[in-house]
């Protein structure tokens, strides 16, 4: 980074904050240095309604906005934990000019610890195209008077599908006994992210950290899973699935995860200090494609060195990461080249940036929405989400 220039954000402690509580040939960098993006993104709104915002996802027509609030506890003598069901999901009507309107601050409620989020885009028996799935659940929880929640048994990591009116339509486990346990020979520890491809498979990251937070301690293997689309009735009506999950072991945390809409590869990041883990990438960027799955075996990252990684998102054919550590950082990638930070003005000054999502509008200028969770701070429901808008010529 080019000393003179103030950095768009300021530096994040999310590594701190949950410490506390592959070799390759891609190129690496012992201390990331991007160059700026030459294309600017502009601030269009700033909300400051959330609890420890951690996802966000459009519709699949574009007309809401959804919002995963994952209630952290905000009480920093007890560490970092979320709150046992005290999260819930917040809709957003998006208005023409690109801002948000809050429609319902808790459309679903209850949840523990909601995190990332994604649109289902083919019908299933039970669950219709649009139908938004969320992961839920963790290791690191508390009641909501701070008491540390450690019994095994009450981890219940799940993936939890409503429609846009906030019916809930069906939940899949993951935690103990689940077909996600069968798969790779433990259960989820802590998801994070989840995406679909056009076929309507699913993909989900578990970060595999927290578990020695738990009595007997969850001993996790963090990865990417892929379930059939065939299979998710099944799961949710807790059948054997027709078709068997696939599961890649990937170290270093995996955080964020989408589909390219160009190709239909995976792609998931590394959040590594960021969450308290050893990461051998050093901030991974990875490919995967069905021939890995098949295999069952994580190709070398595209990109390594980049730094604690969580949000990530398409805009225009480039992949989007959010960088938490050692800056805040919005990073943008092209094929084979090496990441560009994205200046946004106004400039942001977030704690930290989390799941990430983007939608391409009639006029071809892409809305990016960014939540901003507090993490320790006291939970005021006053945590930002912000709305960039990316220019057509993105």
């Amino acid at each position: 980074m080019n000393p003179a220039t103030r950095p768009m954000f300021s530096c994040s402690t999310f590594a701190l904050l949950i410490a506390a509580a592959v070799c390759g040939c891609a190129p690496t960098r012992r201390t990331p240095v991007f160059p700026r993006y030459p294309v600017k993104g502009e601030l269009v709104q700033t909300l400051n309604n959330f609890d420890n915002p951690e996802g966000a996802i459009f519709s699949a027509d574009g007309k809401f906005t959804f919002i995963s609030n994952a209630a952290e506890l905000g009480m920093p003598d007890r560490g970092f934990r979320w709150v046992e069901k005290g999260g819930y999901i917040s809709k957003l009507a998006v208005q023409p000019d690109g801002t948000l309107q809050m429609a319902n601050e808790q459309l679903v409620a209850g949840l523990t610890a909601p995190l990332g989020m994604a649109v289902l885009p083919k019908a299933t028996g039970m669950f219709p195209a649009g139908t938004i799935f969320v992961v839920t659940g963790g290791c690191f929880l508390a009641q909501a008077d701070g008491t540390p929640i450690t019994d095994r048994a009450r981890h219940n990591t799940r993936v939890v599908a409503f429609n846009e009116d906030g019916k809930i339509m069906g939940e899949i486990p993951m935690a103990a006994g689940s077909a996600f346990e069968k798969a790779s020979k433990a259960p989820v520890a802590q998801p994070n992210a989840l995406a679909f491809d056009a076929d309507g498979n699913l993909y989900v990251t578990d970060t595999g950290n927290g578990g020695k937070a738990l009595r007997p301690r969850l001993k996790a293997r963090p990865g990417v899973y892929r379930v059939p689309h065939d299979s998710l009735d099944a799961l949710a009506g807790g059948q054997q699935p027709p078709a068997p999950l696939a599961f890649i072991a990937i170290p270093g945390g995996p955080d964020g995860i989408e589909v390219s809409p160009s190709d239909d590869s995976v792609h998931v990041n590394t959040v590594g200090a960021g969450a308290g883990v050893k990461d051998p990438a050093k901030g991974g960027m990875y490919r995967i494609t069905g021939f890995h799955f098949a295999k069952g075996k994580l190709p070398a990252p595209q990109i390594r060195g980049v730094g604690a990684l969580d949000g990530l998102a398409f805009a225009a054919g480039k992949r989007l990461d959010t960088q938490i550590m050692p800056q805040n950082a919005l990073l943008v990638t092209r094929p084979n080249e090496w990441p560009a930070r994205l200046v946004v003005e106004p400039a942001i000054d977030p704690t930290s940036m989390a799941d990430i999502a983007t939608f391409t509008r009639g006029d071809g200028s892409i809305l990016l929405v960014i939540p901003d969770p507090s993490w320790l701070k006291p939970n005021d429901k006053q945590n930002p989400v912000y709305v960039v808008r990316l220019p057509s010529r993105f």
